[in-house]
């Protein structure tokens, strides 16, 4: 048994959160459909994603589900699932449309000591402590057609 296969979804949360928060010292890295911020003048191209682009994100996180043991994290209870199949989790295009902040996911990878969080305006975030996580991501990223890319 792993050391991870041990320790128990709360004490998996908590290794990664602090009062419902991904824990300071974790780096972030963005994942758009873009190498970077839009800015104003292109600001456009967020009312163009077609469904098909907005679905490379389910893309890389099915990719990553299947290379990782990926937890689905609970906030309400401070704990991490670990479930059998990610679909059920995943939102079709026209329901990823109409979420409010609160229903956003987040993910955890504890073999990679890293969390993916949902965010706005087509953007995922990878939290990470170090490059080698970031290394490893890259792959899954680019099968799904994503950049990437940090303040």
């Amino acid at each position: 048994m792993t050391e991870e296969q041990a320790m128990s979804g709360k004490a998996i949360y908590e290794v990664f959160f602090e009062h419902g928060e991904v824990r300071s010292d974790f780096k972030k890295e963005f994942i758009s459909l873009w190498p970077g911020w839009l800015g104003k003048e292109r600001l456009h191209l967020l009312d163009e994603v077609s469904e098909d682009k907005w679905l490379r994100f389910n893309r890389m996180l099915l990719a990553a589900f299947g290379a990782f043991h990926m937890g689905v994290v609970d906030h309400s209870n401070e704990t991490i699932k670990f479930p059998a199949r990610l679909e059920p989790f995943l939102s079709d295009h026209q329901e990823a449309m109409q979420k409010d902040a609160s229903q956003f996911l987040q993910f955890v990878i504890p073999a990679m000591n890293c969390v993916i969080t949902e965010d706005w305006d087509y953007t995922y975030i990878l939290w990470h402590r170090d490059v080698d996580t970031l290394e490893a991501i890259k792959p899954l990223l680019s099968g799904a057609r994503l950049e990437h890319f940090s303040d």
